[in-house]
């Protein structure tokens, strides 16, 4: 596995949006899934109400025209009835609603736009041959005074590239300040397509099954992001996209609870309030010889799996991993090493912090979103069923792909059906439109999941 996004994979259906990377052996090194009802808000612009000042906790609370009040952790100097423009930082989960900030940003596919700043910034992540490179055609773009960060993209760009995107970028913050001041949104969060044509670098294709979509994200790759010009590809084929490239079958074990190991090793996945533990077996692994080397080379390549696990199952928080035990303190170190190379690519913050005198190896990562397992189980345990709303879109994606004369039926759980007629609603009074007839919703408390089928005409 390289780790390196080689093709992505991008599934339209009803109420659902989901995109694979995966790298050039086929591994499954990314997934972001979109769902009616269910959507990030992190990266809205909104403006903001104070409407609380907590002088303990030096943070407010603001009114910014969503569905629960926005926390702001550094109020100094606000107070109630201010206006302000934030951004979300963070979305809600459980009790909490949304973290925002007071320096909002716009990021583009090269650069970062920073009205609150007047320098021009360099991530680490940019090796210094790049930035010399760089640095003549970006400084042509950039103004003096104003606040842009660039992105490692950026050396995919042109020149010309740079200037459209910095002039895109400052003319959109000037229609930002200049809307209502009432409390609301003035710039929602970028959707999942848009987000991968903004964020992404692979060395192959964007593959889509949707022909509409193919051709407005074509579109935009000309006008927004054009090192992706031409690599916006249809899937063509009768077979599912997601099962024809072995993405399904490799999100199904990013919810499993046990992930296999090379040899005959596991490792096993328990998520809990507080953190995560990840217990690492050899089982059959070592072929009968459970010598260090051995040890050492299975806990290697687990470190890779469960890294590459923890990214895709967007795991945040405390993070605990039981390797199997070694007694060399040398092969110790070099098994925290192995951790820390694995989880280098990780976009989100992650800090390795070592082995605990029990053995356990200590990591933390930074919380970005909502984790796999709250996205699509029905509890956090990863041995959970899907959640009602996720089997609604793949029971929607079956009924789409269910072919024949008759009229179609979906049998489901009641759980399924609540959630048709509820929030996902919008999805399927599009299938139906797809469909060009009629879908009979029947609601059975016998059934576990759904079923579908097709009925004689009467």
């Amino acid at each position: 596995m390289t780790g390196r996004v080689h093709d992505v994979l991008i599934e339209c259906s009803p109420g659902e949006t989901r995109a694979a990377m995966l790298d050039d052996e086929g591994a499954l090194v990314g997934l972001h899934i979109d769902r009616l009802g269910a959507t990030s808000l992190v990266g809205t612009i909104c403006r903001g109400r104070v409407t609380r000042v907590e002088k303990a906790t030096q943070g407010a609370f603001l009114n910014c025209g969503l569905a629960d009040a926005a926390f702001l952790p550094r109020a100094k100097g606000l107070h109630e009835g201010q206006n302000l423009i934030v951004q979300v930082m963070r979305d809600g989960w459980g009790e909490k609603g949304p973290a925002v900030g007071r320096s909002p940003s716009l990021t583009g596919r090269y650069l970062v736009f920073k009205p609150d700043d007047s320098d021009l910034r360099w991530p680490r992540s940019i090796p210094n041959r790049v930035r010399t490179d760089l640095e003549p055609s970006v400084r042509s773009a950039v103004r003096d005074g104003e606040g842009f960060t660039v992105r490692r993209n950026a050396e995919l760009a042109s020149a010309e590239d740079l200037l459209a995107e910095a002039e895109r970028l400052r003319t959109r913050w000037s229609e930002i300040e200049a809307m209502a001041d009432a409390p609301g949104v003035l710039q929602p969060a970028a959707g999942l397509i848009d987000r991968v044509l903004r964020d992404e670098a692979p060395t192959g294709d964007i593959i889509l099954d949707d022909r509409r979509q193919v051709a407005d994200t074509a579109a935009k790759a000309a006008a927004a992001t054009p090192d992706l010009a031409g690599r916006i590809a249809f899937h063509d084929d009768p077979t599912p996209l997601f099962e024809a490239l072995g993405a399904e079958e490799q999100i199904d074990e990013a919810l499993s609870r046990t992930v296999a190991l090379p040899r005959g090793g596991t490792a096993v996945f328990d998520e809990v309030e507080a953190l995560t533990a990840i217990d690492v077996n050899m089982g059959a692994a070592g072929g009968g010889r459970r010598g260090e080397d051995a040890v050492l080379s299975l806990n290697r390549a687990a470190a890779e799996i469960v890294a590459r696990q923890v990214m895709l199952r967007n795991i945040a928080g405390l993070i605990v991993i039981d390797f199997v035990t070694m007694r060399s303190k040398a092969n110790n170190r070099k098994l925290v090493e192995s951790v820390r190379r694995a989880f280098a690519r990780d976009r989100v913050t992650v800090d390795v912090l070592g082995m605990t005198s029990a053995g356990l190896v200590e990591v933390t990562r930074q919380r970005r979103g909502v984790a796999l397992s709250g996205l699509m189980l029905d509890a956090r345990r990863t041995d959970a069923p899907l959640r009602p709303d996720a089997q609604a879109c793949a029971a929607l994606r079956a009924v789409l792909r269910q072919l024949g004369a008759g009229r179609p039926v979906l049998r489901c759980a009641p759980g399924i059906a609540a959630a048709l007629d509820g929030p996902l609603k919008g999805a399927l009074d599009e299938t139906v439109r797809r469909l060009g007839q009629p879908l009979d919703v029947r609601a059975d408390p016998a059934c576990e999941g759904f079923e579908v089928m097709r009925e004689g005409r009467s």
